[in-house]
């Protein structure tokens, strides 16, 4: 994943933070929609870029749930952490820097679109391995694997079938629902699957 991060870590990576401003409001209905009945008390989001997802979790969660960020562009880091409203982490998707089992819920929105096929089993390894009991991945969705030129290349946005890879790699992890947000909402034509670890 060296030419992705290359590009997250720098200035493209500082660029499309300064682009991705969004009303942080408006994510609170649909994570309160993927999450309700769950008793979650530590999260993790990878790739938290401004941190919106984790303001809009404050106001989902609560002040007693411990909120958790990684993200691997500095910049985009230094402005979630003035959020205030969780810690936040240098790292990337690769390589989470937390012990097994961590967290209840560990989460990407629109991370493993920017992540590499050859590379797609590591951060899917990553982000289970650091989960407790849940995953939600809210990515773009598609049947096959799908290249989508973004900002002038190919090799930086992919949509997938997230669950199937999912799936297949970890058959323990049970579907408990899946949403679905229109191009007019906060997420723009997102997927979310959230998964449950089983026995296997």
């Amino acid at each position: 994943m060296g030419t992705q991060l290359d590009a997250w870590q720098g200035g493209f990576g500082a660029a499309y933070t300064d682009r991705n401003v969004v009303a942080w409001e408006e994510r609170v209905p649909p994570l309160r929609t993927m999450l309700a009945g769950l008793d979650v008390r530590r999260v993790l989001e990878v790739g938290c870029n401004r941190g919106h997802n984790l303001r809009a979790l404050r106001e989902v969660l609560g002040p007693e749930a411990e909120l958790v960020g990684v993200e691997p562009n500095a910049y985009a880091a230094q402005i979630a952490a003035r959020q205030g409203c969780a810690a936040i982490h240098s790292g990337t998707v690769l390589k989470l820097p937390f012990e097994d089992g961590t967290f209840d819920l560990v989460f990407t929105s629109g991370v493993l679109i920017h992540v590499a096929l050859a590379d797609l089993p590591v951060a899917l390894a990553e982000l289970h391995r650091c989960s407790r009991h849940y995953v939600l991945a809210m990515e773009y969705a598609a049947d096959e694997e799908t290249v989508i030129p973004y900002h002038g290349r190919n090799d930086l946005l992919w949509k997938r079938n997230f669950l199937k890879h999912y799936q297949r790699q970890f058959p323990e992890l049970a579907l408990l629902r899946t949403h679905y947000w229109e191009a007019d909402h906060a997420l723009d034509q997102t997927t979310g699957w959230l998964l449950e670890k089983r026995a296997a």
